[in-house]
């Protein structure tokens, strides 16, 4: 149909339709009369965010995140289903509806029982993907499990060895028997990679011309290093000691870390382009002019700071240590970043901890020495579902096996063999969401700041897995009742289908007549997985890519 911005009516089959003017966001449009708002501002590019909409199906009007504000009535609309009339007035991203979006979002999130990232990953500091290398164990996949690993994590040889775990503390698994072993999941394809003729190296930016001066050659130096290169600037680390590797070198026993652990994985840093330069220490061997001079930016992962060393640098101290900003570690100079213990020494006490602070370290860095402004990287929407009931373990052993937290034989000298890491991978509960990247209720929620413990006043719901599809999860705890599947599966002609059932607050889908979901979904699989807003419907191969635009 043609856009009749005149106010010309369409003719279709031959009968004119009329034509009706409003404006959207000051923005005037002339469209058919029986067209919704949301029609109107998507001919004029204007984004309304929507849940339960799909085009060609009817309005079923339940999220209620689509709505706008009309200014001659002053009402809120649901622009999916509203329809235009002549003269209507619409804002569609004033506060008032901003506010009614954020309102709608935080009661959907109060009953979504689920985590966005499984609790491991949460409670790892350094955010590594940890569901994904475990399943990438499972199936023989160690080549993708080390980038896995190593996009997060700069050394998990050496933190594979010494690291508390913290990871293992949130898993869910825990509440059942024994948490995951997922440290040694880390060292067991960390060491395979490094006994390989060539290990794995990270791909590198081309280089910018930009120049990193690192005065630590600690954990959080080392890790700030790794990352530097990898976005195309070259580094120098100094340190005042002979060997690089501060407190894992000089702090933390032969037993517990063999050196050659550590050399290998320093090594592999120094094969990216890393220069250390031994036996320099600051206010001695390094000043501050010097230092301004020759590098376009300077990280100070120094350790514990001496404030007479930084009277003349500018650099603001606290009794702890070095201020920072402590969203994007900028000191009070600029060009000038600090993490680890250099800033406090609580806040690195673990070593994965300063890891995490040498990868946040980086960013920030590489944000300054590209002109941009320097932020805090972006910190993802978190569903969480925290404590699992007894009643729920059935749930997750659906899809993880009961054996026993694995003990390997030789623990110290070798770690797991294959067998046994594969077969610990396997207790895995796998409770992170299929959908991460691709749930509109978690990127709605990251967008409007919105919260899942806003009206929350009774027991969450159970957390249950539906895996009676060959290739389909359902999880109901996570359905938003938009009604898509439901209408999907009845244009497909399915004989059973998808339906609601009970009323109210106890309104679910299920298949019809309670058949098992393999037969209420035979047709529409994919269609009903594409069109599901949240992670309520999804491939139990979470590589599966057939989804269908939509």
């Amino acid at each position: 149909m043609r856009d009749m911005q005149a106010g010309v009516p369409d003719r279709i089959g031959g009968h004119q339709m009329k034509n009706v003017k409003l404006t959207i966001d000051g923005q005037e449009i002339a469209i058919p009369v029986d067209g919704s708002i949301l029609d109107a501002a998507k001919k004029l590019n204007i984004n309304i965010p929507t849940l339960c909409y799909l085009n060609g199906f009817e309005r079923f009007t339940s999220c209620m995140i689509c709505v706008v504000y009309e200014a001659n009535t002053e009402q809120l609309l649901p622009a999916c289903s509203a329809v235009v009339s002549e003269g209507m007035r619409i804002e569609t991203g004033n506060e008032l509806v901003r506010e009614a979006r954020k309102d709608a979002l935080d009661f959907l999130l109060s009953e979504h029982v689920g985590d966005c990232d499984a609790p491991c990953q949460r409670a790892c500091p350094a955010h590594m993907n940890i569901p994904l290398m475990i399943r990438q164990i499972r199936e023989g996949q160690l080549e993708e499990a080390i980038q896995t690993i190593k996009k997060e994590i700069a050394l998990p040889a050496v933190l594979g060895r010494i690291c508390p775990a913290p990871c293992e503390k949130g898993c869910h698994r825990g509440s059942y028997d024994d948490p995951v072993s997922i440290c040694l999941l880390k060292r067991h394809v960390a060491d395979i990679d490094l006994e390989q003729k060539s290990p794995y190296r990270p791909i590198m930016t081309l280089n910018t011309g930009k120049k990193v001066a690192i005065i630590g050659a600690g954990p959080t130096g080392l890790s700030t290093a790794y990352y530097i290169l990898q976005f195309g600037h070259t580094c120098d680390v100094f340190d005042k000691n002979r060997q690089p590797g501060g407190m894992l070198r000089y702090g933390v026993s032969d037993e517990n870390l063999p050196k050659a652990v550590l050399d290998q994985e320093i090594d592999r840093i120094a094969e990216m382009g890393a220069a250390f330069l031994m036996e320099r220490s600051l206010g001695t061997d390094l000043n501050w002019d010097d230092l301004k001079n020759a590098y376009d930016a300077v990280v100070l992962a120094v350790g514990k700071t001496d404030p007479d060393l930084f009277e003349s640098s500018g650099i603001e101290l606290t009794r702890r240590g070095i201020m920072i900003d402590r969203k994007t570690y900028q000191t009070s100079v600029p060009g000038y970043f600090a993490g680890g213990n250099a800033i406090s020494a609580s806040e690195s006490q673990m070593a994965i901890r300063a890891v995490a602070h040498g990868k946040n370290l980086a960013f920030s860095v590489n944000q300054f020495l590209k002109g941009e402004e320097v932020t805090a990287s972006f910190a993802r929407f978190q569903s969480i579902l925290g404590k699992t009931r007894e009643d729920e373990a059935g749930e997750f052993l659906k899809e993880a096996t009961e054996q026993e937290r694995i003990v390997p034989a030789n623990f110290n000298n070798q770690g797991y063999t294959d067998s046994e890491a594969v077969s610990e991978s396997r207790r895995c509960f796998g409770c992170d969401c299929r959908k991460p990247d691709t749930c509109k209720l978690r990127q709605y929620a990251e967008e409007y700041k919105a919260s899942q413990r806003r009206f929350t006043f009774v027991e969450r719901k159970k957390f249950q897995k539906n895996i009676q599809h060959d290739k389909v999860v359902y999880e109901s705890g996570k359905c938003i009742k938009c009604g898509l599947c439901v209408q999907i599966t009845k244009k497909a002609g399915e004989k059973f289908g998808l339906v609601f059932v009970n009323r109210g607050f106890d309104v679910r889908v299920q298949p019809s007549l309670g058949v098992p979901l393999n037969q209420g979904l035979e047709k529409a699989a994919a269609a009903c997985v594409s069109a599901c807003p949240t992670g309520a419907l999804s491939w139990r191969d979470r590589e599966t890519r057939e989804d269908i635009g939509r």
